[in-house]
């Protein structure tokens, strides 16, 4: 009996969770938790940007994004097509608004040109 309860409870708390975000279980579906992670740029924006820039109405960088833009452009980064290289590396090195500059200590300048590179591809 003593072990059967605690085996039930954990059962309880994985059909809750469950129901609880069903569609965090989907990629695509609603807010993804978990970001497909591509190579080079995209996976260094991921490794990088993605805790603050990502899916999810957890992330300060891009709510801060929807409240400046109200929904004109993307809040999400990686899903602008107005992003130049030369913007993305200023804005990561000063910094703007209430994102802080990063120093080459933070992040190196390969890293950063490919992270770059990737947000300035749709241009």
């Amino acid at each position: 009996m003593r072990r059967t309860m605690p085996m039930a409870m954990l059962a309880m708390l994985v059909a809750a969770h469950a129901t609880a975000s069903p569609q965090r279980a989907v990629p695509g579906a609603g807010w993804s938790r978990v970001p497909v992670l591509g190579t080079g740029g995209q996976q260094t924006f991921h490794r990088y940007c993605w805790e603050c820039h990502g899916d999810g109405p957890d992330r300060p960088g891009t709510l801060a994004l929807q409240v400046k833009y109200r929904g004109e452009v993307p809040a999400r980064l990686d899903q602008r097509t107005d992003l130049t290289a030369d913007f993305v590396i200023a804005t990561v090195r000063h910094g703007i608004s209430v994102m802080p500059s990063m120093r080459k200590t933070e992040i190196g300048d390969a890293e950063l040109n490919a992270i770059a590179a990737y947000l300035a591809r749709k241009r």
